[in-house]
């Protein structure tokens, strides 16, 4: 029959002292340990944030170099946007007074040139001027000519009348005083013939004198017809070289006309072409400043950088466990296998003793050092401030004092 539990008790040796102290140690390494770890953690763990704080302030110098560096890049390409625009102001600035001086130099070409055809027209006018005057003058002396060579022709023939006029009467007066001398004549053949004779010679001075007035008559009338041939001939020449000079004038005046037509189609046709050209010029220039606003570099954004790093929660670490081997009972298991090993002994010695607090009631105190007080009803009534508190049993040197049995 075993009775371990009450040789234990009653040897009074501590059995689990060693296992106790076992436990401390594995108990003080595990907490070093726990600790170890903890601190460990708590340095990784600002180690890390450490080394992602110096990374985002590295990414942020980065990032603030980079930017600082687009901007450069943009107040470079801005700078060459300027100056493009600049030479393209100024080349449109030449472009257009070249356009200008085009349309200068021809309007002061055409300008000394309608100034040369309108001297050279009024050079054909005034000429054609001074024909007239001069063609009026030999028109005027045509005229002259003729009326006074009519006149003369006139006045020789009314001379030329008159004077066969009084040639006639004296003629007749002549015949008539050599009739009258016949007639008182002796009568007879010879007064008949000698008034006849003198009848027959009057006759033929009338005649004679007729005769000769009317051949200057005719010659009158043959002078004033080639005088006024002459003369109207002379005035149809007048009349010719007055419309030719007339027509010179007017040829002058067309090709003028058709000069000035001629450069003012040139001058419309240079304004249209410089129009053209302007246009162009336009056009050229919008393609330079979109060729330049191309190459422009936009303006550069900083983006917002990265939050700043923190620090991950903190974790939550917890005490390592006591640690407890296994023990020789001494406490109340240690009391339940005495109080077992004691009843099976009353039971064979005594005869059954019905129960136990008897045996117990012989400890002086009626207890196991005033806190094992087996009239309790339930294992929790033991003694002390725990279902399971076993200061009070007896002496620090032995778990359970016997003195008093």
């Amino acid at each position: 029959m075993p009775f371990g539990a009450i040789g234990r008790w009653l040897s009074g040796k501590d059995h689990n002292k060693e296992a106790r102290a076992k436990d401390r140690d594995t108990n003080k390494y595990n907490k070093k340990v726990a600790r170890a770890q903890h601190n460990q953690y708590l340095a990784e763990r600002e180690y890390a944030y450490e080394t992602q704080v110096k990374n985002w302030e590295y990414g942020k110098n980065i990032q603030d170099a980079k930017y600082a560096q687009d901007l450069a890049g943009y107040e470079k390409s801005l700078d060459i946007y300027n100056q493009s625009n600049a030479l393209t102001n100024f080349a449109e600035q030449g472009a257009r007074a070249d356009q200008e001086a085009v349309i200068q130099d021809l309007a002061i070409s055409q300008a000394f040139q309608r100034e040369a055809m309108h001297a050279e027209l009024m050079g054909e006018i005034k000429r054609g001027g001074i024909e007239k005057l001069e063609q009026g003058n030999k028109l005027y002396g045509i005229q002259s000519n003729r009326r006074i060579n009519s006149q003369s022709i006139q006045a020789n023939l009314n001379q030329f009348t008159a004077q066969n006029t009084f040639e006639k009467e004296a003629k007749f007066v002549e015949g008539l005083q050599k009739s009258g001398k016949a007639a008182l004549g002796q009568a007879g053949v010879s007064r008949n013939k000698t008034l006849q004779s003198t009848a027959a010679e009057s006759f033929r001075n009338l005649v004679a004198l007729d005769s000769s007035l009317s051949g200057a008559r005719d010659k009158a009338g043959v002078d004033l017809l080639k005088l006024f041939v002459d003369s109207s001939l002379g005035e149809n020449q007048v009349g010719l070289n007055l419309d030719k000079i007339e027509l010179g004038i007017n040829e002058a005046k067309a090709e003028a006309e058709f000069n000035n037509r001629v450069l003012t189609a040139n001058m419309q046709s240079a304004i249209g072409q410089s129009i053209r050209n302007l246009q162009q010029i336009d056009l050229q220039r919008k393609q330079a400043d979109l060729n330049a606003f191309a190459q422009l570099n936009l303006f550069p954004e900083k983006l917002p950088y990265a939050p700043e790093p923190t620090r991950t929660p903190e974790r939550e670490f917890i005490e390592p466990a006591k640690v407890k081997g296994p023990r020789v009972a001494t406490g109340v298991e240690a009391a339940v296998n005495i109080v077992g090993e004691i009843g099976q002994a009353a039971t064979m010695v005594m005869g059954g003793i019905g129960n136990f607090q008897d045996i117990f009631n012989k400890v002086p105190g009626g207890n196991l050092g005033g806190g094992f007080n087996l009239g309790a009803n339930n294992i929790g009534d033991f003694g002390g401030s725990s279902p399971f508190d076993f200061t009070n049993l007896g002496s620090s040197s032995t778990p359970f004092d016997f003195s008093k049995f």
